[in-house]
């Protein structure tokens, strides 16, 4: 059993709810690892394996014709948002446990609203009503629309919106989920960093008009952002924070304070202070008073646990030096900072370059009151909003597929039956070629343009090994033998060189890269 699976076997107590986000970078390829790959991509069985009653999922990169098989979730309530534009690109989702009437938090996780997006811009049906925008519908806007963005107007709030970025759901506790997956800027532009900083502006905008009308936050997911210096590899190795602290955490906190707040105020970095701003367990004082959100996994950890990231770059293979950042957060209201039970990450859980984070709530005492009414289903669950009621949105396609499929084998076996009169012809006009006028067969001949079996073992190509062109490899600095690298680089483009093979990571951790170079 790994340490995950303990965690989550351990951590949850009766009567409280189970919050779990997770970037799973593809919700078809995460299927490809343990303990999912085992699951028959059910996500029943994840949720099950992960003991969670509310789950938020980031870059799902799915398209309509497969919001069947994830929209249809037995025992679950199913919201997702998907890009308008840009197919098998980002889109989040939030599933919503559907409880027994006589467990303790059957009215707690009553949903009574849900929409999509951060403006309430995005348009829904009702019923055979035209469609109408969440804002301009009590019955299905959650609320806190107002001053999000002086600049906002409608175009604009729609372009932030079309992305696939965000879902809200709303339960009768008075609870609003925000499931969330922020613009990074990967490309570092100009234009992508207007749009970053803009979504992340109106979305907190969002969160303090909710909590101005009376309503408790949950946001969760993949924000894109280092709020401290401890959240950041880089960083720590950058302003020489030790790993651990062997005196203790108030010497650490002394000692890292003044460099988080100088790593927070970074000019260059405006989009970690805006996130700050909205943090009541921020390091800058002002932005704390201000702040009316809790980092759950900070609080229960403390700021004493170094290195608890939840990112890693795969594709430098960093993840087993743990050499990361905390980007993915389950934030919630300072009015429900007594209901946080516990919260962790779960590093080592694949199937994602990102790593799940959960906390737990204990919401009994939140002044939820029993209630008789009947719950109206929102109309974007999933089984509205792509109309999965009564039949699968693929079934359309079922009957043109399947007649594609048959041409098709009926075009590969044609294929291959015109493949072997060919080869029939061949055989014949060569057998004819060597036959004599006498009909006696001119085997001296024939057999003079046969390959020798010995001779076509000879002319097979030899194996390449890359030890008889560039050498053998020089030892690193572990004792190890080092690994071929071709430099990218303007100044020696195409130039082989030799570097140590672990993966990089905090310069005091022996286990990581030893820093060894060497031109070839």
């Amino acid at each position: 059993m790994s340490s995950s699976e303990k965690i989550l076997q351990d951590e949850k107590s009766e009567g409280t709810i189970r919050f779990l986000t997770f970037n799973v970078n593809g919700i078809r390829t995460f299927f490809h690892y343990q303990p999912f790959s085992q699951m028959n991509q059910s996500l029943r069985s994840v949720f099950d394996f992960f003991q969670a009653d509310i789950i938020t999922f980031q870059e799902l990169k799915t398209e309509k014709l497969s919001i069947s098989k994830w929209g249809k979730v037995d025992g679950f309530y199913s919201f997702v948002s998907i890009p308008q534009a840009r197919k098998g690109y980002s889109g989040v989702g939030c599933w919503v446990r559907i409880p027994d009437k006589n467990q303790p938090m059957y009215h707690a996780l009553q949903v009574v609203k849900a929409e999509e997006g951060i403006t309430g811009y995005l348009t829904i049906k009702n019923g055979k009503q035209a469609a109408i925008s969440y804002r301009d519908d009590v019955n299905q806007g959650i609320g806190g629309y107002d001053s999000l963005d002086p600049d906002l107007d409608e175009k604009s709030a729609l372009e932030l919106d079309s992305e696939g970025r965000c879902v809200m759901v709303e339960l009768a506790c008075g609870i609003v989920i925000i499931s969330v997956y922020c613009p990074a800027n990967s490309n570092s532009s100009e234009e992508g960093e207007l749009f970053r900083i803009r979504f992340l502006k109106v979305l907190l905008r969002r969160v303090r008009n909710l909590e101005k009308i009376g309503k408790k936050v949950v946001l969760m997911g993949d924000v894109n952002v280092c709020r401290d210096l401890i959240d950041s590899a880089d960083a720590l190795e950058q302003f020489s924070i030790p790993i651990t602290d062997p005196m203790g955490g108030t010497k650490l906190e002394t000692q890292y304070r003044d460099k988080a707040i100088q790593f927070i105020i970074n000019p260059d970095t405006p989009h970690r202070r805006i996130f700050n701003q909205i943090l009541a367990d921020s390091l800058l004082p002002d932005a704390s008073k201000r702040g009316v959100l809790i980092d759950t996994t900070r609080l229960i950890q403390t700021r004493n646990r170094l290195r608890m990231y939840t990112v890693w770059n795969i594709l430098k293979n960093l993840r087993p030096s743990n050499y990361g950042s905390r980007i993915d957060f389950i934030l919630v209201s300072s009015k429900l900072e007594q209901c946080i039970k516990a919260g962790d990450i779960l590093p080592d859980v694949l199937g994602s370059d990102h790593c799940p984070v959960f906390s737990d709530l204990d919401v009994r005492d939140q002044g939820i009151e029993p209630s008789t009414a009947q719950v109206t289903i929102p109309k974007f669950e999933a089984r509205y909003k792509y109309n999965l009621r009564n039949h699968n949105v693929l079934e359309m396609f079922a009957k043109k597929e399947n007649n594609k499929k048959s041409n098709n084998q009926q075009y590969r076996i044609a294929k291959v039956i015109n493949k072997k009169k060919c080869s029939s012809i061949k055989k014949k006009s060569l057998d004819s070629f060597f036959q004599k006028k006498d009909g006696i067969q001119d085997a001296t001949t024939k057999k003079s343009l046969e390959i020798p079996q010995a001779t076509q073992k000879e002319i097979s190509m030899p194996k390449f090994d890359f030890k008889d062109v560039f050498g053998k490899p020089p030892l690193c600095k572990h004792g190890e033998e080092s690994m071929l690298k071709t430099s990218k680089t303007a100044a020696n483009p195409g130039k082989k060189f030799w570097i140590c093979k672990r993966s990089r990571g905090d310069s005091k951790n022996t286990e990581s890269s030893c820093g060894f170079f060497q031109w070839v």
